[in-house]
């Protein structure tokens, strides 16, 4: 199973997880006045949130849904503050942020079908490729289709009808889990040519390595990460964020902020977990919360792993988050005071 330190301990996942600081103090002050959204509702967000996100590794995607090559700004190397400064300003676009080892394109638009068609037969010509009986029967139905590939790709909570930001990053995230496979589907259906193809082989394997600054700091590591506008779990208090294509298919992991109540002390307790001060991100009327890094097990299409191990994530130990900073940037931004 992935590790913590290979999931957050990177300049893409503590640039999201501050912003996210920010917006649980806003979300902390809709609590108390009331005005709190729902479990399913849209808007636990904050003003440097407020669109949600998609952050998808650049060399996955070979064009863009008006069947264009990707187009960005071109910045040779980037540090860590360069690339942070630009996830946080791409946070304010829709659609996917497609991230390069020399910059980022953000806003752009892609062909959701086209990815959910690829995901729809990489797995069912898997799963026939790998079925034991010759004879294919009348009532034996091999197809698997993107709600099988999405449903394993989601917590329990998260129920149907999912909406184009999970559709579109799951069935991306198909091109990390199964490279060659869905190399192969984009060379059939891009018809490309041997030179082209080359060229978005290299791309592709370049992106299973996460990309590093000079100094030998990662910027990010070659997943998916979406970030949720919608809390979909009741005890979580801003959107969720998932990260995909970790692994094996059907291992994913989800980040929530949730309250210290008897129902996550039990969870702790199962897991063999705990919390120590140094956890805690923040504090409010006589509540203490913390951040939950939840992995799931590897699954089958259609299937969906009830096992998973949990982590408390440290603001300090992959984070380096400074949170008396970040709570002041809140209240100034959100005008509340202690």
């Amino acid at each position: 199973m992935v590790t913590q330190k290979a999931l957050i301990g990177n300049e893409l996942m503590k640039e999201i997880i501050s912003i996210r600081v920010d917006t649980l103090w806003k979300m902390l002050v809709q609590l108390k006045e009331g005005t709190f959204p729902g479990t399913y509702e849209e808007g636990a967000t904050g003003k440097l949130d407020n669109k949600g996100a998609i952050f998808i590794p650049g060399g996955l995607i070979h064009q863009d849904v008006d069947e264009l090559p990707i187009n960005y700004k071109k910045r040779g190397s980037m540090g860590s503050r360069a690339f942070r400064k630009e996830v946080r300003e791409a946070m304010q676009y829709d659609n996917a942020t497609l991230l390069f080892p020399d910059g980022i394109a953000s806003g752009i638009n892609l062909d959701g079908g086209f990815f959910s068609k690829a995901a729809k037969r990489i797995y069912t010509f898997k799963k026939a490729a790998f079925r034991r009986k010759m004879k294919i029967g009348i009532h034996h139905h091999l197809k698997v289709t993107a709600d099988d590939i999405i449903h394993s790709y989601c917590p329990p909570y998260m129920n149907p009808p999912h909406g184009a930001r999970t559709r579109i990053s799951t069935c991306a995230a198909v091109g990390l889990v199964d490279l060659p496979l869905f190399f192969s589907y984009c060379e059939s259906e891009f018809n490309l040519p041997p030179e082209a193809a080359g060229r978005f082989a290299q791309r592709l394997d370049d992106n299973q390595e996460p990309v590093k600054t000079n100094r030998g700091d990662i910027l990010y590591p070659p997943y998916v990460v979406v970030c949720h506008d919608t809390r979909y779990k009741e005890t979580s208090l801003t959107g969720l964020i998932r990260i995909l294509g970790i692994g094996k298919f059907g291992e994913f992991a989800t980040l929530t902020f949730e309250a210290v109540n008897q129902s996550l002390v039990g969870e702790l307790k199962r897991k063999k977990q705990s919390y120590s001060p140094e956890d805690i991100f923040a504090e409010f009327e006589d509540a203490s919360i913390l951040c939950l890094l939840r992995t799931y097990s590897p699954t089958n299409p259609g299937k969906r792993s009830q096992q998973y191990a949990l982590q408390v994530v440290s603001p300090k130990k992959y984070l380096e988050l400074d949170l008396e900073l970040l709570k002041r940037d809140a209240q100034e931004r959100y005008h509340f005071s202690e």
